[in-house]
């Protein structure tokens, strides 16, 4: 960490060459990515200040002018300067939001959707979107992948989007064995337990076998085959499930039943939402009430 910034953040001179600082570099990588998933720049400067990250020896205070000049820096892609910090598909995807954000795209965020907006994901290749608006446009509202080989755009507004949302958690909360993933079937083929069965049965073939040796085997191909299963996931899911039963229906979009269920919200070309939940079970439009996700 140096005293004060004659070098840009995330480099610093060691044996009077610039290097990467390791430590900053993340920093750096997690501003660009936050910046993508819809942080402005002033809450990415108030959490990197409330977290009191070091911008130099002398401040950890951090302002949307820094966090600005970080996102406009093209020297963190690499020149003959200085090595690579991001990669350049990241740089460009940062810049094309700065330019949607400037021309006032993007517009009011109400509470509900900025707690969505860092779930959405594109349905077709899993990177984030960013929301969008057009007043020319009926469907003012619009999310756009950020992928620069997908750039898949939906057009769906604020109120439609919760609106769906929260049809899939009244769902969830109507049948709560939704939040139940299927069961895996044990897997006869783990090679630990094949080798410590053959262990044990060589064993018990002696003439006077070792009891203590047998049983601690037994202990083994337990111990083993609970961990190559689904024990500790379903335990997990049914603590899921017995939360959800407390719910009520809801009439409107829930913040709090929203960040205890969900996960990632996916955009599908079809157009239709698809929610995947905490337990790792998905949630689309047209799933049924069964349990059929």
């Amino acid at each position: 960490m140096i005293k004060t910034r004659t070098i840009p953040y995330g480099y610093t001179i060691r044996n009077g060459k610039t290097i990467i600082e390791h430590s900053e570099a993340e920093i750096i990588r997690s501003i660009f990515e936050e910046y993508i998933a819809g942080a402005s720049l002033k809450e990415i400067a108030e959490d990197l200040t409330s977290r009191k990250v070091p911008y130099t020896e002398r401040t950890d205070v951090w302002g949307k002018a820094r966090v600005a000049r970080i996102i406009e820096n093209a020297k963190y892609v690499g020149n003959s300067e200085y090595d690579p910090i991001i990669e350049e598909d990241l740089y460009r995807t940062a810049g094309d939001c700065k330019i949607a954000r400037n021309k006032n795209q993007q517009g009011r965020v109400s509470a509900e959707i900025g707690l969505v907006r860092n779930r959405i994901k594109c349905g077709k290749c899993g990177s984030s979107m960013i929301r969008t608006i057009n007043n020319q446009c009926r469907i003012r509202e619009s999310w756009t992948c950020t992928n620069p080989a997908c750039k898949y755009t939906l057009r769906i507004s604020d109120n439609s989007l919760l609106e769906k949302l929260t049809i899939l958690i009244n769902r969830i909360i109507k049948n709560s064995k939704l939040m139940l993933p299927q069961s895996k079937a044990d897997n006869p083929d783990n090679p630990t337990v094949f080798k410590l069965r053959n262990e044990m049965k060589s064993e018990l073939e002696k003439q006077n076998p070792n009891e203590q040796y047998i049983i601690e085997h037994i202990r083994m191909i337990a111990s083993e085959q609970y961990k190559s299963g689904n024990a500790a996931q379903n335990l997990v899911a049914m603590t899921a499930k017995k939360r959800v039963e407390m719910m009520q229906l809801q009439e409107s979009f829930n913040s709090t039943y929203f960040t205890d269920l969900a996960e990632t919200v996916f955009l599908d070309d079809s157009g239709q939402i698809r929610l995947l939940t905490k337990t790792k079970t998905e949630i689309t439009e047209g799933s049924m009430d069964n349990g059929s996700t």
